[in-house]
C-alpha cells in the first residue's frame, strides 16, 4: 500500500486573474482547495473536469498548467496562450494506478493550486464471459465465473448477486469467506430468456457492478420436404404443393415457394393465387403448408423450390407430351356455308393434320365424307408467335353448294406428334 501526500500551494488572491471552477453535470462552481476524486479499486480510472477562467477584465497570458502526482494526467491546452476577459478553457484530470494505497497531486495554474485526492482500494478480480449471445427462448444457457485476490493481501468476498429479470444465481457464491493473495472460487449464472431480443442484466460484486447482456431467439424454423399432390402429371391440371416439416414449427415465421418452368413461354403454369412466387405462414403445431398451382398448356418440366428459415427443398415435375386436348366447340350454319369452332390446347406445339365428317339429322355420314387437311404450317406459325404456352382457338369455315340444313352435326378430329384426339360430336 502506497500513501502519498502533496503539499497544498494558495497563491495570494490579490493578485489572482485566473479562477479556476469543478464542472458537474454540465454545472460549475468555484473549485475547492481540496478535492477528492473518491475511492477506486485497482485499474479502474477516476476523472474530475475543471475549467480556468480569466475574471479579470483584461486579456491574461497562461503559462503554467500541471498535474504533479503518481497516478494523475491532465488533459489540457497547451501554455502558454492568452485568455481573453472571461474567456475559458477546460481541464480534464484522469487518475489510475494498480497500487491500492491512498494518492495526492497538485494540480497548478497561473495563481492557483489545488491539492487532488484519491484512495485505492483492494479489490477481488472477476473474470469470464458476460455475454451470452444467442439462446433459444424458454432454454438456458449457464456461464461460470471466477472471484480471485490477486492483492498481497486477505481480502473478505463481499455480497455477490445477480440482476436482470432473464439472469439468476445458480448454487451459492463464495460470499463471506476470506480468500487469501490467489485463492479463487467460482459461482454459475445461468440465462434464460422469455422473449425475443436483447436482454440485459448485471453481476453485482460488492459495490461493483459488471453488465450481462444476451439475447433471446426464436426456435430455429422446421425444415420443408416437398411433395406434389396432383391428380395426374399433365397439362391442364390444378393440384396443390404439399410442404411438409420435420418437426411441428415452435415459432411463427413466413416461407416462400418459388416455381420455374423450363418449356415454351406459358404463363398458366403458375401458382392458383397468380404469378410463380408465393409465400406461406408458419406458427406453432403446424406441420405443413399447400398452395394450390396449375400446371398449364404446355409440355415442359415444372420445378418447385421452398425456402423456411435457412433450410430449403426442391421438387421437379415432368409434364409430358400429350395429344391435343379439347376445352370447347361450336358448329354454326349460314345459308351458304358452316363455321366449325374448336378450342383447347396442343402441349406439343406440333399439330397439324386435320379430319372434319359431316353428318345428316339421321347420323349418316353425308356425300362429301371426310374433308382432310394438313394446318402444320398454320399451326407452326401461330404458335412461333404465341406466348399463351399451347392454347389456340380454331375456325374452320366451309363452303356448301346445297341446302345447309341437311348438316345436323360434325366430328373433328386434331392430330399432333403425341397422337390423334377427336372432339365431341359438334352440333348445328
Amino acid at each position: 500500500m502506497k500513501t502519498l501526500v502533496a503539499v497544498l500551494l494558495c497563491a495570494a488572491p490579490a493578485f489572482a486573474q485566473f479562477q479556476l471552477y469543478l464542472v458537474q453535470n454540465g454545472n460549475e462552481k468555484t473549485a475547492p482547495p481540496l478535492y477528492d476524486l473518491g475511492a477506486t479499486y485497482t485499474g479502474e480510472t477516476a476523472t474530475a473536469n475543471f475549467r480556468l477562467r480569466n475574471v479579470s477584465a483584461t486579456p491574461a497570458q497562461l503559462t503554467t498548467l500541471s498535474v504533479a502526482g503518481t497516478g494523475f494526467s491532465l488533459t489540457a491546452p497547451s501554455v502558454p496562450m492568452t485568455l481573453q476577459p472571461q474567456a475559458a478553457i477546460d481541464l480534464e484530470v484522469t487518475f489510475r494506478v494498480f497500487d491500492t494505497g491512498t494518492y495526492s497531486a497538485a494540480l497548478r495554474s497561473d495563481g492557483v493550486t489545488i491539492l487532488l485526492t484519491a484512495t485505492v482500494l483492494p479489490r477481488l478480480t472477476l473474470t469470464g464471459s458476460f455475454d451470452f449471445g444467442g439462446v433459444v427462448r424458454g432454454s438456458s444457457a449457464q456461464q461460470t465465473f471466477t472471484v480471485t485476490n490477486l492483492t498481497p493481501q486477505p481480502i473478505i468476498v463481499p455480497a455477490i448477486s445477480v440482476q436482470g429479470a432473464d439472469f439468476a444465481l445458480i448454487g451459492q457464491p463464495p460470499q463471506g469467506q476470506a480468500f487469501a493473495p490467489q485463492q479463487s472460487g467460482s459461482f454459475t449464472v445461468q440465462f434464460t430468456p422469455r422473449t425475443t431480443g436483447p436482454s440485459q442484466g448485471a453481476i453485482v460484486v460488492g459495490d461493483r457492478s459488471y453488465a450481462l447482456t444476451g439475447v433471446g431467439a426464436d426456435p430455429p424454423l422446421p425444415k420443408p420436404f416437398l411433395t406434389v399432390d396432383l391428380r395426374q402429371m399433365a397439362s391442364a391440371q390444378q393440384g396443390a404443393v404439399v410442404i411438409r416439416f420435420d418437426t411441428p414449427a415452435k415459432s411463427n415465421g413466413i416461407g416462400t415457394l418459388a416455381l420455374d418452368f423450363r418449356g415454351p413461354a406459358d404463363p398458366t403454369v403458375a401458382f392458383a393465387s397468380g404469378g410463380r412466387m408465393a409465400t406461406f405462414a408458419v406458427a406453432p403445431g403446424d406441420t405443413q403448408a399447400s398452395i394450390a398451382f396449375q400446371t398449364g398448356t404446355t409440355s415442359g418440366t415444372i420445378t418447385f423450390t421452398a425456402q423456411l428459415g435457412g433450410a430449403n427443398d426442391q421438387l421437379s415435375v415432368a409434364i409430358p407430351n400429350s395429344p391435343t386436348g379439347v376445352t370447347g366447340t361450336q358448329g354454326q350454319r349460314a345459308s351458304s356455308s358452316v363455321q366449325v369452332d374448336v378450342s383447347g390446347f396442343d402441349n406439343t406445339r406440333t399439330m397439324g393434320a386435320l379430319s372434319f365428317t359431316f353428318y345428316d339429322s339421321s347420323g349418316n355420314v353425308l356425300p362429301s365424307g371426310s374433308i382432310q387437311t394438313n394446318a402444320a404450317g398454320d399451326f407452326s406459325k401461330y404458335f412461333a408467335g404465341s406466348d399463351l404456352g399451347g392454347a389456340f382457338v380454331l375456325h374452320a369455315v366451309f363452303t356448301v353448294t346445297g341446302d345447309t340444313s341437311r348438316i345436323a352435326s360434325c366430328d373433328v378430329t386434331l392430330t399432333n406428334s403425341a397422337g390423334t384426339t377427336k372432339a365431341p360430336r359438334i352440333s348445328f
